[in-house]
């Protein structure tokens, strides 16, 4: 396990912070917000003219209703807002993607870690579980926000933008920054872009209609147990396929280079008794093996060790002991950005570190649930901070809740996840890198939306949950275009990462962004109602 918490929130904060200052520069242009004018019978009401009103939703047809109203009253009013001080809204959400990446990197990924060692489980399991609500609990969190407090399509606009975020934009990353030519293993990519598409079309069907029965959601759940059934089986399914299919390429990368006569292994975790230079010193790490390597001249060893390189002659191991996996919150780092993240970042570091025990830390491994339970409590109170000032933004912008979900909110959670698959694969586990993209899409759409969809229906008599924006639901009709895109273009691209891929894909992600945008702005035609008009008091 490795937990690199500084270069994982750098790396974070660095890319939403150009979101971030975007938004900031609209927000001080003087016509920033246009107004807009809301006809109901013949009459023209100008939500931006009501004031000295009780806050109150107006009784409209034809009209979305406004996630605001569902949040407490801001302290500062529209004019204000609009004047500048919305810029303190787009700093907290900021500062709340940075919490979101710090108490899941550093508390909760490692409570399901031991949760999962703990409870025995394989690592199909585990990784489509427990290992997939890590990587998407903004998202979940989100998700329920939107069902329970908002009572709008924000969680689905999140889940709709986080899932072509993670298969287009996380892959791009990848591609582009590995640093050496990666190849993939066809069959795990197949695999899950195969459930990914039937996932699509499922969510495509529940909301075609615009609302969502209780039995509808209970499909995406039932859809969700089967996916765990197939991950259980992965192993026979994978070996039963590869007698049928010719593999798609021989060989492995060895230092960025493909080396055809060497034994393939992508990943494996060894356990032996002996250093691999045969002497009787110990090590307390992992074995985890990422180049082509011969296991005969493997000896045994006590520890672990990661393999940095390796040849059919010798290997080339380097420590990794848990030492140095121990966390250090309050070291101040090197170099100037690293300084001023850390200084950021203090209070939240040192909040949690006081509510929350890190299990990471020998004295605490027991109180692995504890750390699992107050991590989904700050997760929770985190997500609904960063969706309230994400509609606050939106409110004040006069853009559509569904589209800043769909972008600003579905890129933010989903940043730390493409921070962690990029320094995966610079390690060489492209396979791990781009199956995690693919498969926490699964657990987005049929979980994510599923569950909260389904209790929401048990809690108000079975009754059905309204989808507002028709424009979702030809978004979610494009999911299937990049899904089959990111195969077909996979497969002629030799099923391998570099830049010439990469880039393709950040394209084909530009213009999937901007063609969900203009369905949400209505201008291939009347998708999104308008949002109600809202009454502001003094």
């Amino acid at each position: 396990m490795r937990y690199r918490n500084r270069r994982y929130i750098r790396g974070t904060l660095f890319l939403l912070v150009l979101g971030g200052f975007a938004l900031w520069r609209t927000a001080l242009q003087p016509d920033a917000a246009v107004d807009t004018d809301f006809i109901d019978d013949g009459i023209i009401i100008r939500s931006d003219s009501i004031k000295h009103a009780s806050r109150k939703l107006l009784a409209m047809p034809n009209c979305s209703p406004s996630a605001i109203e569902q949040f407490p009253r801001d302290i500062f009013t529209l004019d204000q807002k609009k004047s500048g001080a919305l810029v303190v809204h787009i700093l907290v959400a900021l500062y709340m993607f940075l919490a979101l990446a710090i108490v899941c990197d550093d508390y909760f990924v490692p409570s399901l870690e031991m949760l999962c060692e703990a409870l025995n489980l394989q690592s199909d399991i585990a990784g489509a579980t427990f290992m997939a609500a890590g990587s998407s609990a903004p998202e979940l969190a989100a998700s329920v926000i939107g069902v329970f407090i908002a009572k709008n399509d924000i969680g689905l606009g999140t889940v709709v933008g986080s899932a072509v975020f993670n298969i287009m934009f996380v892959i791009s990353i990848c591609a582009l920054f590995a640093g050496m030519v990666v190849y993939l293993n066809w069959w795990p990519l197949f695999r899950d872009c195969v459930f990914y598409t039937i996932s699509i079309i499922a969510l495509v069907l529940v909301i075609l209609d615009e609302e969502v029965k209780w039995y509808e959601s209970l499909t995406l759940l039932a859809l969700y147990a089967v996916y765990l059934i197939i991950m259980y089986f992965n192993p026979s399914l994978e070996a039963w396929v590869n007698t049928k299919v010719k593999p798609c390429h021989d060989g492995l990368i060895i230092n960025g280079r493909q080396d055809p006569e060497k034994e393939k292994i992508i990943y494996e975790k060894l356990e032996l008794k002996n250093t691999a230079s045969g002497d009787d010193s110990e090590s307390d790490g992992e074995v985890e093996l990422y180049s082509s390597v011969s296991k005969r001249n493997l000896d045994k060893t006590n520890g672990h060790a990661v393999v940095i390189h390796g040849t059919d002659s010798e290997v080339m191991v380097k420590q990794h002991t848990h030492l140095d996996d121990e966390p250090h919150p309050f070291k101040i780092p090197e170099g100037h950005c690293g300084r001023f993240l850390w200084v950021c970042s203090l209070p939240l570091n040192v909040f949690l570190f006081i509510t929350v025990p890190d299990c990471r830390r020998e004295n605490w491994k027991k109180w692995f649930m504890v750390t699992f339970i107050m991590s989904m409590v700050w997760i929770s109170a985190y997500s609904y901070l960063l969706v309230w000032m994400i509609t606050i933004i939106g409110y004040t912008l006069n853009i559509p809740d569904t589209m800043m979900s769909i972008t600003f909110l579905a890129a933010g959670v989903s940043v730390p996840d493409a921070i962690a698959s990029l320094l995966v694969v610079r390690d060489g586990y492209g396979d791990m890198a781009v199956s995690n993209a693919v498969g926490s899409n699964v657990f987005d759409i049929l979980l994510c939306l599923g569950l909260p969809w389904f209790l929401d229906s048990c809690m108000h008599g079975l009754e059905s949950i309204e989808v507002y924006s028709e424009g979702l639901t030809y978004s979610s009709l494009t999911l299937l275009s990049t899904v089959m895109f990111l195969l077909v273009a996979t497969h002629l691209n030799g099923w391998k990462l570099d830049r010439k891929f990469g880039i393709v894909l950040m394209l084909v992600y530009v213009l999937f962004m901007v063609l969900a945008s203009l369905y949400e702005l209505n201008v291939f035609g009347y998708f999104h109602p308008p949002e109600c008009p809202v009454l502001e008091e003094d």
